[in-house]
């Protein structure tokens, strides 16, 4: 299915798209990377209960088996919003590649 027919299809059944449009237009995915070795990895959590838990034991099982150059853990400040734009530019200086994760 197409971007635009998963649209025309969300409008159909009355849902709201769970895009924000603002928050698509203001960011573009980064390259793929080749390796993750020696890579800086961010984990940026959304301070549910068990989102710090999860991204720390991913981050760990990255860090030790894909041998990474170092990890940076943070977590948004409101967990139904995007993250702050300080946190964001912080990520992409400072981060190699990012993961989220929501875990309640």
């Amino acid at each position: 299915m197409t971007v635009t027919n998963y649209q025309d299809r969300m409008r159909e059944l009355g849902l709201a798209l769970p895009i924000d449009p603002d928050a698509a237009s203001r960011w573009r995915a980064a390259p793929r990377l080749d390796t993750l070795h020696d890579k800086v990895g961010g984990f940026l959590g959304n301070r549910k209960a068990n989102a710090a838990l999860l991204l720390r034991n991913i981050g760990e099982r990255m860090a030790k088996d894909l041998e990474l150059g170092d990890v940076v853990a943070v977590d948004k400040f409101v967990y139904s919003r995007p993250a702050a734009d300080e946190i964001i530019s912080d990520l992409s200086e400072r981060c190699d590649f990012v993961v989220t994760a929501i875990a309640d």
